[in-house]
């Protein structure tokens, strides 16, 4: 899994994830080769979705927007030291957990998708 990330001066970073190998870097591809050295041979057939985290028909617009707003929030109140508040917390926690259920049913559209195509 490889995240975009915005760091509190405003750069942009790239989190890779591989089970429990990681990898930190300013670009997808400088991330993507540094955990590729991590790995084993075993491990390196590896085949790479890059998700936009755009709206699309199984995350809204309205939803990633809010998906947006919560996490300005949440390092506004963290440098702040402060909580969100119970409600924005709740949505803080399902929003997410909607948008792996989102790249959940993308992945089994990709993956019918080709199951469909001659190969």
């Amino acid at each position: 899994m490889s995240i975009h990330e915005s760091s509190p001066n405003k750069s942009t970073t790239y989190r890779a994830i591989c089970g429990e190998k990681q990898a930190l870097e300013i670009s997808p591809v400088q991330v993507l080769d540094e955990l590729e050295q991590q790995l084993t041979n075993l491990q390196t057939n590896t085949l790479i979705f890059i998700q936009r985290f755009v709206p699309d028909i199984f995350f809204s617009q309205p939803q990633h927007e809010r998906l947006q707003q919560l996490m300005n929030r949440f390092h506004e109140s963290q440098d702040n030291q402060q909580l969100l508040s119970r409600e924005e917390q709740q949505e803080l926690e399902e929003l997410p957990e909607a948008e792996l259920a989102a790249a959940t049913a993308r992945a089994r559209k990709i993956l019918a998708n080709l199951k469909n195509q001659e190969i």
